[in-house]
């Protein structure tokens, strides 16, 4: 924390010593003006066609010149003035949007793509504000549901261009801690589901394990997305193996008129973003973005970081995008990453003074997902979307024990590869301009080996956990239909079905959307369906221990998914352009949950984030037996940038509980009850439309939840032994975190530079997770979460 003042003060300082370098050539370029293009595409939402004759205006610049879209629905205009700008999008027949504080730069065009929806002939004149109104780009999307671009990913404090770290700002969502897990209405960080361009990937994160959806770095470059969509519930039919929330991402199509490119460096990582047409004229595009590790760069070249090991990792992601004239629109596209870290103990035993002192550590994180997506418009009335993927990963950990005279032996060995096949194909038909039809089929093939075996204390041997490979299949189809009934009450009906070929289980899943638009820029919303998800596949070849020591047969061979009923209630108001606020209700109930066998032991998947229970002795036979719960009340009040500033403050209360066979009720691990967020940002525009920003979060939760440990017990044994009539009886202190970020933005001809200093944790405050048992000083302490974590990066692009 002492040095923190100072390295802020030398930030700043070091900003204005480039701005006044820069003062003599700013005095120069001041005499012209630096100008850039904004250019797009414009399409119908309900048919994906181009639409020609939109009228396109800077309404925050009227000197320039207006355009309208061409035949293929395209524009573009020149000669913007840098800075943040508005846009307004019309159309005689469609609602028209206004894009406000869209960020011009002078090293980059900004392309834009917008779909416009058809306007009702009973409805007055509709103006959308898109920035305040954050609309989900789905339009079966009907509640619990938002959009969000890069530019805020970017821009809000502690988020390290991370979209997950982004939305533990939003109402319904709780920090699962420092590293980038998202709790969502109670419901464990596991249940969150990760898709791109409209079918699901692994967890896009380094140093993820087995089944979780976070991790300590995002594979995600904020450099490649396109605005997307994030939900916490109300999920339309065409969504499955889902029961909290979605990331649905989509990545931006590059720059089809010339090649553009963009460096980074900083603490997280250096990196590339290259685009541009693959022939001068064309209409195909590339983009391509590379990160590495940072740190480990550093290492390379003689620099010692850490004695505690240095994280590597390094990440590709891509859209390659070729449209036809007669056979629709093809993409590759693709994301993926390598992490590994390692740790060997120091070869001097007198200053160890805990057990992991003496091991050598290595740890590895491989995942990816790549992906071809076919887009046909056959007529004015119906479209086709088809894409097939192969994703896989593979998490391992090898930990040796050493000796005092550094002999070692194996203590813990695991190794998990998942790899899946899927596709998803739609077909969208247009009854008419109030009817929309939407169906299709999911198909997903996975293969998985899985290998763990750890060193049990009371037998003083090796243990194998698991050993299983093979393959399994799930097969899941929907139909929806979005019907306007009148010019403001809008009804999404649709039906999902799932079949998972290893339990032979079918699932049948009506679903419901209703929103009632009211006067004065209201709407009621209203949201019911059931859910389903698949578990880790770990857990479903979980053994039950025998007194021997030995293992009975996988039994849980017929385990099929966890479902939930999920019903939400919302309300919304516009203020104006900017402003919103939103209030929802929800209640989830958690059914088919796989719990121990063994009703004395109160085991529930509901509490687990990933597979880490597979390395303790609580893992064993399951069966769908359990339940939960999950209720509350959600509130924000959310600014949009306007006027050089934006807020957001959220707020949540909520329950979160479940059974398992003793039929007794306990707190899940996620039952902070209550969390509330401060979001905010100023920017201020300097000479030559330079911009200078500080944004600030504030995070305020209450305490994780935690078991009492067994302290006689667990000294026997020499391992954590929990009370299991008390389950997460205890709480934690609340969890507070500030974070804080300082941007400056310099525009030179033809280039842009950007300066981030980006703090988590600003108050260096190190909050408790919970407590356990010590095995090297055989006492019960605190678990922490990390202090603070300063990053610096620089940004080039031309």
């Amino acid at each position: 924390m002492k040095f923190l003042p100072v390295f802020l003060l030398a930030f700043l300082l070091q900003g204005f010593n480039l701005f006044a370098q820069n003062k003599d050539s700013i005095t120069i370029f001041n005499k012209q003006v630096l100008k850039q293009t904004i250019k797009g595409t414009v399409t119908d939402r309900a048919t994906k066609l181009p639409l020609q004759g939109v009228n396109i205006v800077l309404v925050s610049s009227p000197g320039v010149k207006q355009v309208s879209t061409d035949t293929s629905g395209t524009f573009r205009l020149i000669n913007v003035p840098l800075g943040r700008q508005a846009l307004q999008a019309s159309l005689v027949g469609y609602q028209q949007v206004t894009l406000a504080e869209l960020l011009i730069t002078s090293g980059k065009e900004l392309v834009i793509n917008l779909e416009l929806d058809a306007q009702s002939n009973k409805l007055n004149e509709v103006v959308v504000n898109a920035s305040a109104g954050k609309k989900p780009l789905n339009q079966m999307a009907l509640t619990s549901g938002r959009s969000f671009s890069p530019e805020e990913t970017n821009r809000y404090a502690g988020a390290f261009f991370d979209p997950a770290r982004m939305a533990q700002s939003f109402a319904g969502v709780v920090a699962g801690g420092d590293d980038n897990e998202i709790i969502v209405r109670g419901n464990s960080p596991k249940s969150l589901q990760w898709r791109l361009e409209g079918i699901e990937i692994i967890n896009p994160n380094h140093f993820g394990s087995e089944g979780a959806s976070g991790g300590a770095v995002s594979m995600i470059n904020t450099t490649v997305l396109s605005t997307s969509d994030f939900y916490t519930g109300g999920l339309a039919a065409e969504y499955s193996n889902a029961l909290s929330g979605v990331f649905d991402l989509k990545f931006r199509k590059g720059n089809t008129d010339k090649r553009e490119y963009a460096f980074n460096i900083g603490i997280l990582g250096a990196g590339a973003t290259l685009e541009g047409p693959f022939k001068k004229g064309g209409s195909s595009s590339y983009l391509i973005s590379y990160r590495y590790s940072s740190l480990s760069l550093l290492e390379k070249v003689g620099v010692k970081v850490s004695d505690e090991g240095v994280p590597k990792y390094q990440d590709l992601s891509f859209n390659f995008v070729f449209p036809t004239k007669k056979a629709g629109t093809f993409s590759l596209f693709g994301i993926g990453g390598l992490s590994k870290l390692s740790k060997d103990a120091e070869r001097d035993y007198t200053k160890w003074e805990e057990r992991m002192d003496g091991q050598d550590i290595r740890f590895g994180y491989n995942a990816g997902s790549t992906g071809l997506k076919h887009l046909y418009i056959a007529s004015s009335k119906l479209y086709f979307n088809n894409v097939i993927s192969i994703s896989g990963n593979r998490s391992s950990s090898h930990i040796d024990t050493l000796d005092h005279d550094y002999r070692s032996s194996l203590s813990d060995r695991n190794r998990y590869t998942n790899t899946a096949i899927r596709y998803a194909g739609t077909v969208n038909y247009n009854i008419n301009s109030s009817n929309v039809i939407r169906t299709g089929v999911n198909a997903s093939f996975l293969s998985y080996n899985l290998y763990g075996q750890e060193y049990n204390t009371e037998l003083k041997a090796l243990k194998e956990l698991i050993n299983q490979k093979g393959n399994t299949s799930s097969y899941d189809a929907f139909v929806q239909h979005k019907a306007e009934l009148s010019s403001r009450l809008t009804l999404n009906t649709g039906l999902h079905a799932n079949y998972f070929n290893m339990s032979k289980s079918w699932t049948i899943e009506p679903r419901v959307g209703l929103n009632l638009k009211l006067p004065a820029d209201q709407q009621l919303s209203f949201g019911a369906g059931l859910y389903n998800r698949l578990e880790p596949l770990s857990y479903y070849f979980a053994k039950s221990a025998v007194p021997s020591g030995q293992a009975n047969e996988p039994a849980n061979n017929k385990l099929q998914p966890t479902k939930s009923a999920q019903a939400v209630m919302g309300y919304e108001k516009l203020f104006g352009g900017s402003l919103k606020f939103k209030t929802e209700v929800y209640y989830q109930h958690l059914y088919n949950v796989p719990v121990s066998v063994d009703p004395t032991v109160n085991f529930s998947l509901l509490n687990e984030s990933d597979n880490s229970a597979i390395s303790s002795s609580a893992y064993r036979s399951l069966v769908n037996k359990g339940t939960g719960k999950n209720y509350g009340v959600e509130l924000s009040l959310e600014k949009s940038l306007s006027r050089g500033y934006y807020f957001m403050v959220t707020s949540s209360l909520f329950d979160s509980k479940f059974e398992a066979l003793s039929k007794q009720e306990f707190n899940t691990a996620f039952n902070t009850r209550y969390v509330g967020n401060l979001l905010m940002g100023k920017e201020w525009k300097t000479r030559r439309n330079n911009l200078f920003g500080l944004n600030g979060k504030l995070i305020y939760a209450g305490g994780r939840r935690y078991t009492p440990v067994l302290v006689e017990e667990s000294i026997r044994l020499d391992e954590e032994v929990i009370d299991q009539n008390k389950i997460n009886t205890l709480t934690t202190d609340p969890y507070m975190r500030v974070d804080f970020s300082a941007s400056y933005r310099i525009n030179s001809k033809k280039v842009s530079h950007m300066i981030l200093m980006d703090i988590q944790n600003l108050l260096n405050k190190e909050n408790t997770m919970g407590m356990h048992y010590n095995s090297s000083k055989r006492i019960i302490e605190a678990s922490k979460w990390s202090g603070i974590i300063p990053t610096l990066n620089y940004r080039l692009e031309f």
